[in-house]
């Protein structure tokens, strides 16, 4: 019997990058989505994550719990403390964004790079990181650099620049073990940037679809 997969969004930016990443990776995966795009407006208000946001996103776990999901994935990287304690208290695995790909990146070296769109994420994506690679007791650092102007040309319906100009940052970085690119929304611009620079590139979308291939399975 198929398993659900509820995927949260938080922004429609991410929709389109998980579903195709399912579709290539894990096509019998079944996938519902959840679209809540006022959580990235309210978070870019707010300089922490609030006790309301924290409420909710363990209120979006609960609705997918009611329609029967076997596991959740969320897709905005701007979340991860309130995903991760509504995680210690469900019975079913919910992932946060970048996890699997941290995990991944842990295995290609100490110096790793992270490029990303959304400042807001950046300062909890990197706490993490650290804290992932002190739980293994890997001696990895990330770097991260936000790339200017990148998400407003997705927002503004040019994927092109928004490829462009992350491939431009990428190329800036390839002495890095790994790129990382830190958010779903910018798995639209990982062919360029894998076939631009020499080192690894790492993508969300497909470190998550493989890690829950692998716990589901």
């Amino acid at each position: 019997m198929s398993q659900r997969i509820v995927l949260i969004h938080a922004t429609p930016l991410a929709v389109t990058p998980i579903n195709d990443t399912f579709k290539q990776l894990w096509p019998e995966a079944e996938i519902s989505n959840l679209l809540d795009d006022a959580l990235s407006v309210d978070r870019s208000k707010e300089s922490i994550l609030t006790p309301r946001l924290y409420q909710r996103i363990d209120a979006l776990v609960n609705y997918a719990t009611s329609i029967d999901a076997a596991a959740v994935l969320f897709t905005c990287s701007a979340f991860g403390a309130a995903i991760e304690a509504c995680a210690q208290v469900k019975d079913l695995p919910v992932l946060k964004p970048n996890e699997a790909m941290f995990e991944d990146a842990l295995g290609k070296g100490r110096n790793i790079v992270m490029l990303a769109t959304f400042g807001p994420a950046v300062k909890g994506m990197e706490e993490e990181f650290r804290e992932l690679a002190a739980a293994r007791q890997v001696d990895a650092t990330l770097s991260s650099y936000v790339v200017p102007g990148a998400r407003d040309a997705l927002n503004a319906g040019n994927a092109p620049l928004h490829n462009q100009m992350i491939v431009e940052a990428a190329l800036q970085h390839q002495d890095a073990d790994a790129i990382l690119l830190a958010h779903f929304s910018m798995e639209i611009a990982y062919p360029q940037v894998s076939s631009a620079v020499s080192c690894a590139v790492l993508s969300s979308p497909q470190s998550a679809v493989n890690k829950l291939k692998r716990v589901m399975n």
